[in-house]
């Protein structure tokens, strides 16, 4: 079990707006692994994004099929102009 494999599980869930991976938009910030648990930290395109609970349905969905995940700690962030989708 390794990072990379949620990496890649990640790279299978679209922005519902903008329909695009969210690996692709740069929306992961972080992911760590440990005794089961996924770590995972995402950047929303814009603070209170109104499509928050269909992604986080979607990334916890992801995350748990990777073989080895038993659990979830995803939290939201917002991107800042500077890592801002263009």
């Amino acid at each position: 079990m390794s990072v990379e494999a949620i990496k890649k599980a990640l790279s299978g869930v679209q922005d519902p707006e903008l329909h695009r991976s969210l690996t692709e938009l740069d929306m992961v910030e972080s992911v760590e692994f440990a005794d089961g648990k996924a770590i995972v930290r995402v950047l929303l395109t814009i603070a209170g994004c109104p499509m928050q609970d269909r992604l986080r349905s979607d990334i916890s969905e992801a995350v748990i099929a990777v073989e080895g995940v038993s659990s979830i700690d995803l939290t939201f962030g917002a991107m800042t102009k500077s890592n801002a989708i263009t």
